[in-house]
């Protein structure tokens, strides 16, 4: 377990107002950290519950409202710690990265094949995922990308930084639910495979994949919210031979959707 933040309630009682705030958000922000440590998350969440009702004065409106009621599932403690958190995100990577260039004239079998991809943003954290998400599923012409719960939209102010332009060329939607959007498109005839280390599963250079099909990709620390899991009709992963089991969620959707377009026989 990393090292995490711990007031005695004698100490944090000694505090001015001032700084019993400025401790309660520090304990969240490790909360938020900590989602996928089971130990660390009860600890905090544990220590949070026990520690705000000492406060010498009433706590902000926003701040009462999250802490009177922590949600113990970490997908439900995702969302409520992210609207309380608002525009913060994770510090992107400076890179620069080579720009244009592309195939005048793509095979028309390969782009009927693409209308007929959708992918799945289950409660992306980080918008430099999300800009890789536009920029795979413009450079293979997806039919489109919906974006939904936390994730990041093209109106956040770094999304130009690292979608390089390319929110502009993706067909994309905004939907509050996950699990609202797998069904309405399984409901409208799409296959819907799960990008996710779970069982069971199969290895995307064996899974067949039928269109038209939307392939699901979920939180960074947390992966695809369980309720969403179970009405995915299939799951697939990528094979690892390292220590980590898995790779970066824009990476491993890059991957799985190149072998979903050009895997052979798999792209029917």
């Amino acid at each position: 377990m990393k090292f995490i933040a711990r007031y005695s309630p004698e100490k944090f009682q000694n505090f001015s107002f001032d700084a019993q705030l400025k401790a309660l958000n520090k304990l969240l922000s490790e909360l938020e950290q900590e989602l996928a440590n089971p130990d660390s998350r009860q600890s905090l969440v544990q220590q949070i519950q026990a520690l705000y009702p000492l406060c010498k004065k009433p706590l902000p409106a926003r701040m009462e409202a999250l802490l009177c009621d922590l949600p113990a599932d970490p997908f439900r403690l995702l969302r409520a710690l992210s609207d309380y958190q608002g525009d913060k995100t994770l510090k992107d990577s400076q890179i620069r990265l080579k720009t244009g260039d592309g195939n005048a004239s793509p095979d028309p079998d390969d782009l009927r094949r693409a209308a007929q991809i959708t992918v799945i943003a289950d409660n992306l954290r980080s918008v430099f995922n999300v800009g890789s998400l536009f920029r795979i599923a413009e450079c293979l012409s997806l039919g489109k990308l919906i974006l939904c719960g936390i994730t990041p939209t093209p109106q956040h102010p770094n999304m130009a930084k690292t979608a390089l332009g390319t929110c502009e060329r993706v067909a994309f939607s905004y939907c509050e639910s996950s699990l609202d959007a797998v069904l309405e498109l399984k409901n409208a005839g799409h296959k819907i495979y799960a990008l996710e280390t779970a069982e069971p599963s199969q290895s995307v250079y064996k899974a067949e994949f039928d269109l038209p099909l939307a392939l699901v990709v979920g939180n960074e620390a947390l992966g695809i919210d369980p309720l969403v899991l179970n009405h995915c009709d299939e799951i697939v992963y990528l094979p690892v031979l390292g220590w980590k089991n898995s790779l970066n969620v824009s990476v491993a959707a890059s991957v799985a959707l190149y072998q979903i377009m050009f895997g052979g026989k798999n792209a029917n």
